[in-house]
C-alpha cells in the first residue's frame, strides 16, 4: 500500500489496538480530562435534552466521563449506553459505575460507524472527541440519526483548528517531522479534522438533522511545565507516530516538542489555549 493510500478497516483496528494498549495511561489524566472538559460536558447534556428518565446512547465515551454524568441526570428511570472500540476503557467506565451505584449505565464495544442498535431506540445522544478520530463521521452520523426516536437530540464535540490548540498543533507538526510524514491530507480521521470552519456543520445537515446549532468554545489546558505537557501527550497516544523511530531518535523527538512549548510557560505553569466546537441538532 502506497503512503497516499488509506485503508478505513486497517486504521480502525489500528486505533483499537492502540487505544486498548493505552488505556491505563489515558485513564491516568482522567480527573484532568473531566475538570477541563466539566463546562462541555453540561453544555452537551443541556444542547442534547438530556433529563430524567431519558434513554441516553454515548459513542466513543472512552473512560466513561461523560457517560456518568449522563447518568446521575437520567437517574433510576433512564438509562445510558456507553460504546467504544476498546473494552479496556469501557471497563474503566463500568468500574467507575458500579463504585457510584449506578445501575442505569451500561457499556458495549461497538464501532461508532455501524452500530448495532435499533432504529428509534434513544432519546439522545452524545459523542465528546469522537466524531474526528473516526474515518467516516458522516457514516456515524447517520447511524446516530437511525437510532434516535423522531424528536431526539444529538449533541457532540470536536477541536477546531490545530492553531486555537497550540499545545497540540505545535506538537503534531514537530512529531510528524521527525518522523518523516506529512500533514494529513483532508479527509483523514485526526483531531482537528472536522475544525474547518462549515465541515462539523455540514455534517449534521447532511444526515438530515433539523435545527442545527454549532457555537466555539475556548479554554485552557494548564500544567506544571511543558515537560509534563510532554507525559501527558505521550500518555493519549502521540507516542505512536514515532514508534518506527529508534530510541535515541524518539528522545530527539520529544527534546524539541518540550522545547517549542517551553513558550507556553509562564509564572503560573504551563497553559496552553484551547478551543473546541459543539453542534447539535434534532431528528
Amino acid at each position: 500500500m502506497s503512503t497516499n493510500e488509506f485503508d478505513p478497516q486497517q486504521y480502525k483496528a489500528a486505533t483499537q489496538q492502540l487505544w486498548q494498549e493505552m488505556a491505563p495511561a489515558w485513564h491516568k489524566w482522567s480527573s484532568l480530562l473531566s475538570e477541563l472538559n466539566r463546562d462541555i460536558t453540561d453544555q452537551m447534556l443541556d444542547l442534547a435534552g438530556i433529563r430524567a428518565g431519558s434513554r441516553v446512547l454515548e459513542i466513543a465515551a472512552g473512560d466513561g466521563d461523560q457517560s456518568i454524568a449522563a447518568a446521575r441526570r437520567v437517574g433510576p428511570d433512564g438509562y445510558v449506553l456507553a460504546t467504544d472500540i476498546s473494552s479496556n476503557l469501557l471497563a474503566y467506565a463500568a468500574s467507575v459505575a458500579e463504585e457510584a451505584g449506578l445501575a442505569n449505565l451500561e457499556t458495549r464495544v461497538m464501532d461508532g460507524e455501524n452500530l448495532e442498535l435499533e432504529d428509534n431506540s434513544f432519546d439522545a445522544v452524545i459523542c465528546r472527541s469522537g466524531l474526528m478520530l473516526m474515518p467516516d463521521p458522516k457514516a456515524a452520523m447517520a447511524e446516530i440519526y437511525r437510532v434516535l426516536r423522531s424528536g431526539g437530540r444529538v449533541s457532540a464535540f470536536v477541536s477546531s483548528t490545530p492553531e486555537k490548540n497550540p499545545w497540540l498543533g505545535l506538537s503534531v507538526t514537530i512529531v510528524r517531522k521527525h518522523a518523516q510524514l506529512p500533514p494529513l491530507p483532508p479527509g483523514r480521521p485526526g483531531t482537528f479534522s472536522l475544525g474547518a470552519p462549515g465541515v462539523f456543520e455540514g455534517i449534521f445537515h447532511e444526515a438530515g438533522f433539523q435545527g442545527v446549532v454549532t457555537h466555539y468554545v475556548s479554554g485552557s489546558l494548564p500544567l506544571s511545565s511543558a515537560a509534563e505537557c510532554v507525559e501527558f501527550l505521550k500518555d493519549i497516544g502521540l507516542n505512536s507516530v514515532l514508534e518506527s523511530l529508534s530510541e535515541e531518535e524518539q528522545q530527539q523527538a520529544w527534546v524539541e516538542v518540550e522545547q517549542v512549548l517551553r513558550q507556553l510557560e509562564g509564572p503560573d505553569g504551563f497553559v496552553s489555549p484551547t478551543e473546541g466546537i459543539i453542534g447539535a441538532g434534532f431528528k
